[in-house]
């Protein structure tokens, strides 16, 4: 009776549950599939996962009292602490935020393919896993879940040649990312005789190796692999074109969503145990990746003419400055980087609804408003919406005296803790650059004449009320980030310690 997986391991039990939503989602469309017209299914399957989505963060929010300790299941290959608590609650809530505003685009661009919601709930669901793993086979199995679903939701839209392309050169970049990732993991098993976080942080903090050179090699492997995944400079030639070519029903996620999972995982492996490893200079490494994303991000951003490429190079950029925060390990700055982390996402969230919310107009056209200046007409159709499209994005800029400016600083003055002088001079100068593209955007929406008229369709109160729901959260947060400050104090404590 002690085997019996819902009584001795409760805590993994939304991941259970989300498992088993999906094996019964796959029955039940395939079921009646064959018996009612696709656009039915696929709504009946949307407003399913929405609502299996919705249970799974209850199921979440009610294993609270596992992270108060340390909670280990499986054999040591799944952990349930704070990190894993807030970062599965933010990634279930977003993702739902996501699958939401998403509804209406999927509609109007014609996907009726019922799986499309399904493979959404996987890629969730190696989301969920990913947050939890202890170890790396957990870690490699959750990622390839979650790239899996990746590379069909860039492809999804079959009648376009651009979606097609962007999942296979996805495939083909993301397997051989994998490839690298799996061959560090043996590497590192092969120097070290364990696969577990918490053995190789006793391994590293006590440095007992007799292979340094190829547990050197493994670690460097590792890394690369998850820098490729969260498309940081130099492996990130990949993102803009995916995120160009992709449906932006999938691109949301991409953007959004998909980042923070692979961050906790590689904090969790770097504040675990990595950052007590001397065989390689890992803070000095991981400044000049998060100064080269930054520049690389800022400049090319620059020169861009399409806003899906704008946003896949600010993308790098401010993963640059999240790495910045990362590397250093002070409390200080662990605290700024789970705040620069839900700020961005909760600003990415609303950009890309609004992005979807434009690509619903009442004159049909073939460019889907790709081009910045097809941003002109906007003021005209929603003035509302525009000033929300405005202050999100002087809010994530950093622009005084909004919530992203303070954390910006924040980041900055822990990096001078440790005397990285000339990179935080350097990156203030290109922190110029970025606020460049993003007035531009501005620029555009109000100083730029457009077309007469309402070009725009009227959102949906669905559409509507998420993205006002997360406007008034980042004013909230900017009139008083106390809430904010307590979650990611408790975070960065329990964390640090």
């Amino acid at each position: 009776m002690n085997n019996l997986l819902i009584l001795k391991n409760i805590g993994i039990l939304p991941e259970l549950f989300l498992c088993f939503s999906i094996l019964f989602l796959l029955i039940f469309g395939s079921i009646i599939s064959t018996k009612s017209p696709f656009y039915l299914v696929q709504s009946a399957i949307q407003k399913i996962s929405l609502l299996i989505l919705l249970l799974t963060i209850v199921l979440l929010i009610n294993n609270y009292h596992y992270c108060v300790k340390d909670f280990i299941f499986f054999n040591n290959t799944l952990i349930s602490d704070y990190l894993s608590f807030f970062s599965k609650i933010v990634i279930s809530v977003f993702s739902f935020l996501c699958l939401t505003a998403n509804i209406i685009y999927i509609n109007h661009q014609k996907l009726n393919n019922f799986e499309y919601f399904i493979i959404k709930l996987l890629a969730i669901l190696g989301f969920l896993i990913l947050c939890s793993s202890n170890d790396l086979i957990t870690t490699y199995l959750a990622i390839e879940l979650q790239s899996l679903s990746f590379y069909v939701m860039a492809s999804i839209k079959k009648s376009s040649s651009f979606s097609v392309d962007a999942g296979l050169k996805y495939f083909i970049l993301g397997s051989f990312s994998s490839a690298i990732l799996l061959l560090g993991s043996s590497f590192i098993y092969g120097s070290t005789g364990t696969i577990n976080f918490e053995d190789l942080k006793s391994l590293f903090y006590f440095q007992n190796f007799t292979e340094l050179n190829m547990l050197n090699l493994g670690l460097i492997f590792f890394i690369i692999s998850l820098f490729f995944k969260l498309s940081i400079a130099p492996v990130h030639l990949w993102s803009p074109d995916v995120y160009e070519n992709s449906p932006t029903s999938s691109t949301i996620f991409f953007a959004v969503v998909s980042k923070l999972s692979i961050l906790i995982i590689l904090f969790r492996f770097y504040i675990y145990g990595l950052k007590f490893f001397t065989g390689i200079d890992w803070y000095y490494l991981f400044v000049f990746f998060s100064v080269l994303s930054i520049f690389l991000g800022s400049v090319t951003a620059i020169t861009q003419k399409k806003l899906k490429s704008l946003l896949a190079y600010s993308s790098i950029s401010h993963l640059g400055y999240i790495f910045l925060s990362f590397c250093s390990g002070s409390f200080e700055s662990i605290q700024s980087m789970f705040m620069y982390l839900f700020i961005y996402m909760l600003g990415g969230c609303i950009v890309w609804s609004i992005f979807l919310v434009l690509q619903n107009k009442k004159n049909y056209n073939y460019k889907h408003n790709k081009d910045l200046t097809d941003l002109k007409s906007l003021i005209k159709s929603n003035s509302l919406l525009t000033f929300i499209f405005s202050i999100t994005l002087l809010s994530i800029t950093g622009f005084p005296p909004l919530i992203g400016f303070f954390i910006k600083i924040n980041i900055f003055l822990s990096a001078l803790e440790l005397s990285s002088i000339f990179p935080v001079f350097l990156i203030s100068l290109i922190s110029v650059i970025s606020a460049f593209y993003y007035i531009r955007i501005i620029k555009i929406l109000y100083f730029e004449k457009g077309i007469c008229g309402n070009l725009y369709k009227p959102m949906l109160f669905s559409q509507s009320f998420i993205i006002i729901l997360m406007f008034f959260l980042i004013i909230y947060l900017f009139i008083d980030p106390t809430i904010l400050y307590l979650i990611t104090y408790k975070l960065s404590l329990l964390c640090y310690i």
